[in-house]
């Protein structure tokens, strides 16, 4: 009897470890990892997300605003609702790549027009609002409709590791801010 018992636990056994090799090799990965392996940290790639694209590219992500009618030159308004932004990590990429480097930093921001001066330096008086500010990657928060951007055209946004410092990289994404019909 204690030899079957041996049987059905050393079964069991190998089955258990065998259908958790697999899962990881899935990518799964064991409870609490990913929560872990989610925060921004020093040495990291990364890119950009607008609305749910990558901002690892070279067309324009759009934004749509809350201008109606035709638009003028020069004319501003808010982005619609319900647009977002996050920010997600990406490994070590081929020379030449537009992507972002943390650094030594462990926060990335987000701003519309110029980015922030490197540390030490003076402040630019572009500034226009709070930026968003991200410690997680993939996480989602909303695009402040409180900005005043252009109606129309192209724009960049700026995806900056805080503080501004060698080695960090900030990554640039190209923008398309589309009006309403």
């Amino acid at each position: 009897m204690a030899l079957k018992v041996t049987s059905v636990l050393s079964a069991a056994l190998v089955g258990v470890t065998a259908a958790t090799l697999v899962s990881l090799a899935a990518g799964a990965s064991p409870a609490g990892a990913a929560h872990a392996t989610n925060k921004i940290g020093p040495d990291q790639y990364f890119t950009g997300v607008i609305n749910g694209t990558d901002g690892n590219t070279i067309t324009p992500i759009p934004i749509q605003m809350a201008c109606f009618g035709p638009s003028t030159p020069g004319e501003t308004g808010h982005p619609l609702r319900g647009q977002t932004l996050a920010v997600h990590q990406l490994f070590p990429p081929s020379t030449g790549s537009t992507l972002g480097e943390t650094g030594n930093d462990s926060t990335i921001e987000v701003f519309f027009g110029a980015p922030p001066p490197a540390a030490g330096a003076a402040p630019s008086s572009a500034a226009s609002s709070k930026p968003v500010s991200f410690e997680r990657y993939d996480k989602t928060k909303a695009l402040p409709t409180s900005l005043t951007l252009p109606c129309d055209g192209t724009g960049t946004v700026w995806f900056v590791p805080i503080p501004v410092v060698p080695p960090s990289q900030a990554q640039a994404v190209p923008v398309q801010f589309e009006p309403q019909p």
